[in-house]
């Protein structure tokens, strides 16, 4: 090779790595000004993160009174709806003390009937002793005015005088008598007497024990976590079996403190999960911000006031609600991993809620007890223990 060809194959080499060079910082130029476009136009008005579970209600089933369990009728991945059936307890004792109690109101209808009896007899004694008074004050008088003549004997006159005090002592003490016992009837009618009434409230707790031996299922949703077994006993404090409702929802959203300053409520959102792949996409919106990391409310919060601090970049996390129509058709497991990207364009919205809520965000009425049956039937055990015309005070 001659000294020209080896100049010229230099030459060609170095051309070609320059075009490498150039080549390769044109490359990086365009990618550089791509991710700033992108910067620019999409990611600083998007936050994003992969530290987001899905969360939602779980409802822990107890018994209001205890009791041994004799059925249960739903298990684990079984739905339920609101106001079915799922454990029934023995009720023996319960019904026992239903029907004691209900033979307990009569017998106190009966006591409350001689209260007002009492009354009537009591003012009829007071007014046979204020009869009696009277007779003693004429017998008195007339003999005062006889014993200076000797019409009648001292003896008898002194005996007339102890009459009439006597009639005096035994007419105030029916006269008491009569108080007393109007002050044990009351000043109501006999069907509102006071212990008539707390009576009834005694049969209305035995009627709300032996109804509550049957449990219901407080909202619609999927059983787990069922412990509980035939022929246990259970306490008010055991847990029976856990459901999750399904129709709502949330998202856990874990953000760094840095990427909340233009974070709002009300922000759309755009949520994926690990369990459906990015191709379902939940549309959502911030429902609001915690109010402190989860160090804050640890069993052992942090103390920082210490020589070996160490600055962490915090985590608070985001709530973020979702559409619950992609809900029904794609369901979501508490606990999922997701992925959350928020839209902070709009930086108008609040960053913490405005109003105090005033709408429920749960409710359940299969505790609501119907208590018209038996207010019939008490009602029916006080009329048949007074007489067909009540006395009066």
């Amino acid at each position: 090779m001659t000294v020209n060809e080896h100049h010229d194959q230099l030459n060609h080499t170095k051309s070609k790595r320059n075009k490498i060079i150039w080549f390769f910082t044109i490359g990086l130029l365009v990618i550089g000004l791509a991710f700033f476009l992108l910067w620019l136009f999409y990611l600083r008005f998007h936050q994003w993160t992969d530290n987001a579970y899905a969360n939602g209600n779980l409802i822990n089933i107890n018994s209001a009174v205890s009791g041994s369990v004799v059925a249960f009728y739903a298990d684990d991945t079984d739905l339920v709806k609101e106001g079915q059936l799922l454990v029934r307890l023995d009720s023996t004792d319960y019904e026992l003390t239903y029907n004691k109690e209900l033979a307990s109101l009569a017998a106190v209808v009966l006591q409350v009937r001689q209260l007002y009896s009492n009354v009537q007899a009591n003012a009829a004694l007071k007014e046979s002793k204020k009869v009696a008074l009277e007779r003693a004050q004429f017998d008195y008088e007339n003999r005062s005015r006889l014993v200076d003549s000797r019409a009648v004997s001292k003896e008898e006159f002194v005996h007339a005088k102890d009459t009439l005090l006597m009639a005096e002592k035994e007419l105030n003490q029916s006269t008491y008598q009569w108080m007393s016992s109007q002050d044990a009837a009351g000043n109501t009618a006999p069907e509102q007497h006071p212990l008539i009434q707390q009576q009834k409230e005694v049969v209305r707790r035995a009627y709300y024990n032996l109804k509550h031996c049957a449990i219901y299922a407080p909202y619609t949703g999927y059983v787990a976590q069922r412990t509980v077994d035939v022929g246990e006993w259970v306490t008010n404090t055991t847990n029976l079996m856990a459901i999750i409702p399904t129709n709502y929802v949330w998202v856990d959203a874990n953000f760094k403190e840095t990427q909340l300053d233009r974070m709002r409520i009300g922000q759309p959102t755009t949520v994926t999960f690990d369990l459906y792949g990015s191709g379902v996409k939940y549309e959502g919106k911030v429902l609001g911000i915690a109010s402190g990391s989860g160090s804050v409310f640890s069993v052992i919060p942090p103390q920082n006031a210490t020589g070996n601090w160490i600055k962490i970049v915090q985590r608070l996390p985001v709530r973020i609600a979702l559409d619950p129509n992609v809900v029904a058709k794609y369901p979501v497991r508490l606990g999922l991993s997701a992925q959350v990207a928020v839209d902070v364009t709009d930086l108008d919205l609040p960053m913490l809620a405005q109003k105090p809520s005033t709408q429920s965000v749960g409710c359940t009425h299969v505790f609501d007890l119907d208590f018209s049956e038996l207010e019939k039937k008490m009602d029916e055990i006080i009329r048949e223990n007074f007489s067909s015309k009540a006395p009066s005070s």
